[in-house]
């Protein structure tokens, strides 16, 4: 379908305060969440490649933060500039009502929230879990690593004890190497040790730390069972411990870092207790009610937008940040009394949107006296 000509001219107008206000907006809780982890790393093993790898991970989450905003900023800005260069009063005198005018942005705000139905039950859940996994692995000192002689150090699900270190030539001396483990085929706990005469080690990035050993043995014992004993020596044995151990992998996820339907599936079981299952309900259920931010702010956004005309873009910035903060007010206050308070769930979940449609249709019908 062809746009009409004055439509493409106000998108013409959007799109570029759209993108930077996206970007500004990004920008800005990069830097919350770039202070926040680096704090985590400071205290314990900072990485800068690990602290990359988290924050690119957050950049959807942020998205679904960033977008709603930016919209609303661009719509303010773009349409109070057009208002303001009579560019609305000139459409208007061509026979285009405001509808008309607007159209364009409302489809916009369609696409917003449609790009957002995507990010925030899909894309978002799965890379919040591996941004949270690298934030994990760097907190627990597994990415900046320097072995010290005769000290146990727990790397990764193992523990490993050497009575000679070389750093600078990765070389180890008289070597003893554990972890304690469960078998797919039992519950019982195993423990598995390797001793070694001498060995070396290198780091593989992203994976974890390569080890060789030379002249030694191994054996797995059965906690509950003395009678169950694997033994062996070798010449030459290899293994990788892994930057991610089997617990942290496997860990309980929040409700945040699962994917919609696997957090449906977690709430139909029953397996939850009534505190966490309205922790999941509200997670669930905002998702969705996040969702329509861009349709709001489009209805409140627009027609104030029209209206700032000489006002300058002051005005605009000061009404966006007076919304946003209304907005996301009432939203998490909504959030936090129906995870505390049973009689409130699920109702007072959808008393942010309902408000922001009644505010947008007050505005247009009252203040631009639409029919």
């Amino acid at each position: 379908m062809k746009i009409p000509i004055f439509q493409r001219y106000i998108l013409k107008v959007f799109i570029p305060v759209f993108l930077l206000s996206t970007f500004v907006f990004t920008a800005l809780f990069i830097m919350v969440n770039f202070i926040q982890i680096i704090n985590r790393g400071i205290l314990s093993g900072f990485s800068f490649y690990f602290l990359s790898k988290a924050l690119i991970y957050l950049i959807p989450n942020i998205f679904s933060m960033v977008l709603p905003l930016a919209f609303l900023m661009a719509t303010l800005l773009s349409l109070g500039q057009l208002s303001g260069d009579g560019e609305i009063v000139a459409m208007r005198a061509g026979g285009f009502s405001f509808k008309d005018i607007l159209m364009s942005l409302f489809a916009c705000s369609l696409s917003v929230a449609l790009l957002l139905v995507f990010v925030n039950n899909w894309i978002g859940p799965v890379f919040l879990k591996k941004s949270n996994d690298y934030v994990i692995a760097m907190a627990d000192k597994i990415t900046k690593l320097e072995l010290r002689s005769k000290t146990f150090q727990k790397i990764s699900d193992w523990e490993i004890y050497s009575d000679e270190v070389d750093n600078k030539a990765q070389k180890l001396k008289n070597i003893k190497l554990s972890r304690i483990f469960k078998k797919s085929d039992n519950k019982s706990l195993w423990l598995l040790r390797i001793d070694a005469k001498e060995g070396n080690y290198r780091i593989i990035k992203e994976k974890g730390l390569l080890m060789k050993f030379r002249n030694g043995r191994f054996n797995q014992a059965d906690f509950k069972n003395n009678e169950t004993l694997v033994y062996g020596t070798f010449k030459s044995y290899e293994t990788l411990i892994p930057f991610f151990s089997k617990s942290s992998l496997n860990r309980k996820l929040y409700p945040k870092e699962m994917q919609s339907f696997k957090l449906l599936d977690k709430i139909q079981t029953n397996s939850l207790d009534q505190g966490a299952l309205i922790k999941y309900k509200v997670d669930f259920i905002t998702r969705f009610t996040m969702v329509l931010s861009p349709i709001i702010f489009f209805l409140i956004g627009a027609p104030l937008g029209l209206l700032l005309e000489k006002k300058g873009k002051a005005m605009g910035f000061s009404l966006t940040l007076l919304i946003i903060f209304i907005y996301y007010g009432i939203s998490i206050m909504s959030m936090v009394l129906a995870k505390k308070h049973e009689i409130f769930f699920p109702w007072i979940l959808y008393i942010p949107p309902i408000l922001g449609f009644a505010a947008g249709v007050y505005i247009w019908r009252v203040k631009l006296y639409l029919k």
